[in-house]
């Protein structure tokens, strides 16, 4: 029986060992799993804190930009408002001097649409096209009637 019992006792001491090596190796591996997770966890924040700042700028250069935009359409605007009545106004006179709308582009270098158009709203171009309209002596009555007493 004595061999019995120390065959008992040495399987035990030989399972208690494998046992704290066993715990120690899932020590180790529970301290390498916590660390990777921590390191995860502190990427991810950080990844999150990158991911807030970007979408911030953009924000940011969007409102810029679009303030942008405005100012410059404004300043658009403002111009054109100022220098359409003013080329209208030449293109009255132009057209005063019995020159067609085809002469004007020609003169011009603009489109003929947009003498046609600019003629339209220009304040004197009713004036104008109301002003009796007389042909030289053997030129057609067709040649000298501005475009926008026509239209």
């Amino acid at each position: 029986m004595g061999k019995t019992t120390s065959d008992a006792v040495t399987a035990r001491e030989t399972a208690r060992k494998r046992l704290l090596a066993l715990n120690a190796d899932r020590a180790a591996r529970d301290a390498r799993i916590e660390a990777a997770a921590a390191k995860v966890i502190t990427t991810a924040a950080k990844l999150t804190d990158a991911t807030a700042a970007a979408q911030s700028a953009r924000a940011d250069a969007r409102a810029g930009y679009e303030a942008a935009l405005t100012r410059i359409d404004a300043t658009y605007v403002a111009a054109v408002g100022k220098a359409e009545p003013a080329v209208a106004a030449g293109l009255v006179e132009l057209t005063a001097e019995k020159l067609s709308p085809a002469d004007v582009t020609a003169l011009t270098d603009l489109p003929v649409a947009e003498v046609r158009r600019l003629l339209k709203s220009a304040p004197g171009a009713a004036v104008a096209a109301a002003e009796p309209v007389t042909a030289e002596p053997g030129e057609p009555v067709a040649a000298v009637v501005p475009l926008v007493a026509a239209g």
